[in-house]
């Protein structure tokens, strides 16, 4: 099987995605909607007219993720990805107050400051973000490629470890953005006083993030989110990171620390499986990511 296959048609019935052939795999095609740049970034009434337009193609059929309690969904629509809660009348659940103009906002700024330095790895471009009917909707493109954690169930471990160098490489080169002149804490591209509501992170994310006791000075920019799934991979390289609404100045450690504590699996977890060291070891592989002489 070839890892970075994206035609749904040659997908075998064993893989870990197959009941979502849209996820975490896209070659773009001639016809596929693509946004008109004239209401790209305008939230005008006519821009407005046409997004809304462009959420009504969005439906279970290409919906890939579903939100819980109150999130969005997440649509793919040829050559765009669309979160939105058009789908539900009523939102319910604790993340229905949730305002996710914050998140959206920050993925605008922190996605045009990557593009700074990510000579080689693309960044999405946000079409738009705004509401719609009163609801937050953002609309960012899709990147060709395959996820890579689609791809994990196929490479050798010598793969893996090149992507992992790789990674390793796209943090140190976030690492050169600093915030700008007399920042002196730990903040998200675009400041959030409430990131608990706004972003739903778990007081202990928040405690390592904005904690009195981090005393770290390293306020560089940090992806923050640095998982399997927001990598788009392609011929054994990293072609792509998305999802960059949890992105801030944060620097290196404290950002290593939430990816271990937060973002991965812990080892403990697994204690009562009874697992292989072998399988342990590539269920945990990822999680020395910042480990770096």
């Amino acid at each position: 099987m070839n890892p970075y296959e994206t035609n749904a048609d040659n997908i075998p019935a064993g893989d870990r995605f197959s009941d979502i052939p849209l996820y975490g795999r896209y070659s773009p095609a001639s016809d596929d909607f693509r946004p008109d740049p004239e209401h790209i970034s305008s939230v005008s009434q006519d821009s407005l007219k046409y997004w809304a337009s462009v959420l009504d193609l969005c439906n279970t059929a290409n919906r890939i993720y579903e939100g819980l309690e109150g999130a969005r969904d997440v649509f793919a629509l040829g050559g765009v990805i669309i979160k939105s809660s058009h789908l539900y009348a009523q939102l319910q659940g604790r993340r229905a107050a949730r305002d996710f103009s914050y998140a959206d906002a920050n993925e605008v700024k922190a996605t045009a400051l990557a593009r700074t330095v990510l000579k080689d790895v693309k960044v999405p471009i946000i079409y738009f973000a705004s509401k719609i009917n009163g609801r937050d909707v953002l609309v960012q493109e899709r990147i060709a490629g395959v996820g890579l954690n689609i791809a994990w169930q196929y490479i050798s471990s010598s793969q893996k470890q090149l992507f992992k160098d790789e990674a390793r490489q796209i943090l140190q080169s976030l690492s050169k953005v600093q915030p700008p002149p007399k920042t002196t804490t730990r903040s998200y591209v675009v400041e959030d006083m409430d990131s608990k509501v706004h972003r739903g992170i778990q007081e202990l994310e928040y405690n390592i993030l904005f904690g009195q006791d981090n005393c770290d000075s390293d306020l560089s920019l940090m992806h923050n989110d640095f998982t399997l799934s927001n990598c788009i991979v392609d011929n054994d390289k990293i072609v792509g990171l998305v999802d960059w609404e949890m992105a801030g100045y944060f620097g290196w450690k404290t950002a290593a620390q939430v990816h271990v504590k937060i973002r991965t699996p812990r080892k403990e977890s697994f204690a009562a499986l009874n697992l292989s060291e072998e399988v342990l070891s590539d269920i945990l592989f990822w999680n020395d990511l910042y480990e770096v002489s």
